[in-house]
């Protein structure tokens, strides 16, 4: 029996942005229905929402029973997209993505096949033990190493000695290049 294709609802700050995506699923027809997010399959959430207000748009969709909501990831914000994964979105895509790429990514949403998501955790990719990462998140939050040593009972020179290590993994020498590093790759920064 043939499935009907599955319907695509889009939210997003950027009309360009909702605007390139309607035209970009528009290049594989057949393969999706655009309908309004509250009614669809798979919604493609912006990230840009959860810098331009509270995330409560995207609270809403994850609140609904049925749907997918498969996060839009903007390649130099890193941070929201693992924002949007925290909040409980079941995927994500780079906007970056070619047109064919995000078709799949919509097919597999619809039909329950795993995504990029939550299941990808940060420093992974350099070998980062769950202890590092946390030290990191923490000192991309702008905590000092006195201050990580006291949230997490730890001694100073534990603290220090997970730094050192981290830094060797992700090949930084210093804090500010470590910030960077792991602003570009998921840590969430200070709240402001």
């Amino acid at each position: 029996m043939h499935q009907p294709p599955p319907s695509v609802g889009i939210v997003s700050h950027q009309e360009v942005l909702g605007k390139g995506l309607i035209a970009m699923l528009a290049e594989h027809p057949g393969r999706s229905v655009i309908v309004d997010a509250h009614d669809a399959d798979v919604v493609l959430y912006d990230v840009l929402g959860l810098h331009r207000n509270d995330g409560t748009d995207l609270d809403e969709l994850l609140g609904r029973d049925t749907g997918v909501v498969v996060a839009i990831s903007r390649d130099l914000r890193p941070d929201l997209r693992a924002r949007a994964l925290a909040r409980g979105a079941h995927g994500w895509v780079s906007m970056s993505a070619r047109s064919d790429e995000l078709i799949d990514v919509v097919e597999a949403a619809a039909s329950g096949a795993p995504l990029p998501g939550p299941d990808d955790p940060l420093g992974r990719e350099k070998g980062l033990t769950d202890r590092e990462v946390e030290v990191l998140s923490l000192v991309t939050q702008g905590l000092s190493n006195n201050e990580i040593a006291v949230r997490l009972f730890l001694s100073i020179n534990s603290v220090k000695s997970y730094i050192r290590s981290a830094y060797a993994k992700i090949g930084v020498r210093s804090r500010t290049q470590a910030v960077a590093w792991c602003l570009l790759h998921g840590f969430a920064p200070p709240e402001a």
